[in-house]
C-alpha cells in the first residue's frame, strides 16, 4: 500500500471537484500554484499506477492527458473526450451497446470500456468555432 502525501490528495481533490475533465499537469500546475510542476508529474504517474488516473492521450505537443477514475468511477462506461476544452461525457446506454455489439460481430473484437475513449469536439466547442 502506497502512503498518500498531503500534495498527492490536493491534486486528487483537484481533479474530484472537476469531474468531467480531463487535465494536463500543466492545467493542475497553473490551478496549485503551490505545488511545483516537477511534483504534479510524480504524482499523477503515482495516481495512474494505482488506476487512480487515467492517461487519455498526448496532445500534438505530446503532453500526456489525464482523468480521474477514482474507485469504482466510470467502470462501466466510455467516455467521449472533446479535444478543445478537455470536458468529457460518458457514452453509455443504446449507444454503447450498439458499438460494442457491432465491433463484436464485425471485427471479433471486445472493447474494454472503462479504458476506451473517443476524441472530438463536444457541441459547444462547435458552436464557437
Amino acid at each position: 500500500m502506497e502512503y498518500k502525501t498531503q500534495t498527492r490528495q490536493v491534486i486528487m481533490d483537484y481533479m474530484v471537484n472537476n469531474p468531467d475533465r480531463i487535465f494536463k499537469a500543466s492545467d493542475i500546475a497553473k490551478n496549485l500554484p503551490s505545488v511545483s510542476l516537477s511534483t504534479i508529474y510524480r504524482n499523477l504517474s503515482r495516481l495512474e499506477k494505482m488506476g487512480i488516473v487515467q492517461i487519455v492521450g498526448a496532445e500534438e505537443n505530446k503532453e500526456l492527458q489525464y482523468r480521474y477514475t477514482g474507485p469504482g468511477r466510470c467502470q462501466t462506461k466510455m467516455h467521449l473526450v472533446c479535444k478543445e476544452c478537455g470536458k468529457f461525457f460518458h457514452l453509455d446506454g443504446p449507444a454503447l451497446k450498439m458499438l460494442q455489439l457491432s465491433l463484436q460481430r464485425i471485427k471479433g473484437f471486445e472493447l474494454d470500456q472503462q479504458q476506451s475513449v473517443l476524441l472530438g469536439r463536444c457541441a459547444g466547442c462547435i458552436r464557437h468555432a
